[in-house]
């Protein structure tokens, strides 16, 4: 069962920015341009859920429970003209019919929060990230869905990002930036371990005096700390030039350095990079990015396509990039559902804040997940390469809204095995060191009356090793359907069912069916 409680308000009374930050932010929250624009809503959930498999253990070790989900949660959002927040904190708290087993959990956080402010006109910014989020520690076994009870092969990590910087325009003749970001990434994992970030950046590049021949300079550095993989660096700079061939098409050509100091299973750590590319605009609603090139472990290649029309979004990505599990914590690749449907109602809704908001309501009021279904950033210790092919696409018509995605990554590890007690694989041989992943999700929205609608999502994952040649498959069927009772009143059931390959007894399969019954009132 789930209750809702929703208050907003505007408030004349300042509010400080999740977590620390800086004096600088707090005054500008005391301004009077910021005062009038806070928006908060507390609320607290209640559900009801059987699940016939709760541990997602391996079907002969299956055990069914009831369990009760308490979650309390509030959100904070503005929409001011120098600052843009949006935070949402949820606490679950789960009580169980029998005595609650190992594996399960008491409690769960979840945190999503973003910032930025606009501290000096034109010259002084400030962003800000924190979350809080149950993650998959292996890319093996069981992953983490709409039950968070579960707590088989998962990890709650814990994130955070603050980033002051300057940037200036100098006329129309360029643009400068100088940037420093400091960042943790927590996930109460001995294998793991907790990591700080200090990266220092600049950038200059050319502004509208520059029509046909454009150019631009980076650079940066990165210090690591790490108490499992100790200290290292990363250190990159390049130079670009672009040539306006017409209204809608440009040429790039990039050229740089890289440099970082891992212990290399084989080959360099470091070396010069170039790439040739075109960026293609042909019109407002469709745009193209493509080049090849190389870096220093071999051809590197990136192709960003995008398309919108009046019912339909569309989306293609690939990049490569030598990267971390922290690092990719602190960027997360995952599709994002508010972002599919933000495009998708930029047809009919052309106000920012308005659009937002009715994304947010949809996303409530359907019960979508934050993000499609996304490949597992596996717990590891190792710089790897990571190839990464993204598709997405999301169409509406008078009575339906569809969300598709499709993720391919493989991941080849770069640098020497550290310590990593407590990671999975550390006994299996690199078993999440060396992967392909590949997955397809599709979400279907019916709406078949004024006050009813149903929602069907299928997922479909398989993960294999490069090393021992083990297999995954997963899937995750869930079927939903809502209706307005009240005008303040909704009621919905929710069944799901999920299949895959259990950590236990040697991988055999594991089967979840669970059923979920909910109230959610609003006042």
């Amino acid at each position: 069962m789930t209750t809702t409680m929703a208050k907003r308000w505007r408030t004349s009374r300042p509010a400080a920015l999740p977590l620390a930050a800086p004096v600088a932010v707090l005054a500008l929250l005391m301004s009077p341009q910021c005062r009038a624009d806070w928006s908060i809503t507390p609320s607290v959930d209640l559900r009801g859920t059987y699940s016939d498999n709760v541990k997602l253990e391996a079907d002969q070790l299956a055990r069914g429970q009831f369990i009760t989900d308490l979650a309390p949660s509030l959100s904070i959002a503005n929409h001011g003209p120098r600052l843009k927040l949006t935070a949402a904190f949820t606490t679950h708290l789960y009580a169980y019919s029998n005595q609650r087993l190992d594996g399960t959990n008491s409690s769960q956080r979840q945190l999503a929060a973003n910032a930025r402010a606009r501290l000096v006109e034109d010259l002084l910014f400030f962003d800000a990230t924190a979350a809080i989020a149950q993650q998959a520690i292996s890319a093996f076994g069981p992953q983490v869905a709409n039950n968070g009870y579960a707590g088989t092969n998962r990890a709650e990590v814990s994130t955070w990002r603050l980033s002051p910087y300057l940037a200036h325009r100098f006329g129309s003749t360029a643009t400068a930036e100088l940037r420093y970001a400091r960042d943790s990434v927590k996930s109460g994992n001995a294998g793991l371990g907790d990591s700080i970030g200090n990266t220092v950046s600049t950038s200059i590049s050319s502004g509208a005096a520059f029509r046909t021949i454009g150019w631009g300079l980076q650079a940066s550095h990165q210090n690591l700390d790490s108490t499992r993989g100790g200290k290292s660096t990363a250190d990159a700079a390049s130079a670009r030039l672009s040539w306006r061939v017409s209204e809608s098409l440009r040429l790039n050509a990039n050229g740089g350095y890289d440099k970082y100091d891992y212990k290399a299973l084989e080959g360099a750590t470091a070396g010069p990079s170039y790439s040739i590319g075109l960026a293609w605009a042909p019109s407002l609603r469709t745009q193209v990015q493509a080049s090849a090139g190389k870096r220093y472990f071999g051809d590197s290649y990136a192709f960003e396509a995008t398309h919108r029309s009046r019912h339909s979004v569309w989306s293609i990505n690939y990049n490569d990039a030598v990267t971390t599990t922290r690092g990719q914590f602190l960027q997360p690749v995952a599709v994002d559902t508010a972002a599919l449907l933000n495009g998708l109602f930029s047809a009919t809704i052309s106000d920012p804040v308005a659009r937002q908001q009715a994304v947010d309501a949809y996303i409530r009021s359907n019960a979508l997940p934050a993000t499609q279904i996304q490949n597992t950033n596996a717990f590891s210790n190792r710089y790897f390469l990571q190839k990464q092919f993204r598709a997405s696409a999301a169409f509406n018509t008078a009575r339906t809204v569809t969300l598709f995605s499709l993720n391919a990554t493989k991941r080849n590890a770069l640098s020497i095995r550290q310590a990593a007690i407590g990671l999975p694989g550390n006994s299996r041989s690199e078993l999440n060191d060396n992967t392909k992943q590949a997955s397809a999700a599709v979400s279907l929205n019916y709406k078949m009356s004024q006050r009813s609608g149903a929602t069907l999502m299928v997922s479909k994952t398989r993960t294999e090793s490069l090393t021992t040649g083990q297999r995954d498959d997963q899937l995750l069927l869930n079927l939903g359907m809502t209706r307005q009772l009240q005008q303040k009143l909704k009621g919905a059931i929710e069944l799901r069912r999920a299949r895959g390959n259990a950590l236990t007894l040697g991988g055999r399969t594991y089967r979840e069916n669970a059923l979920t019954a909910s109230l959610s009132y609003q006042l």
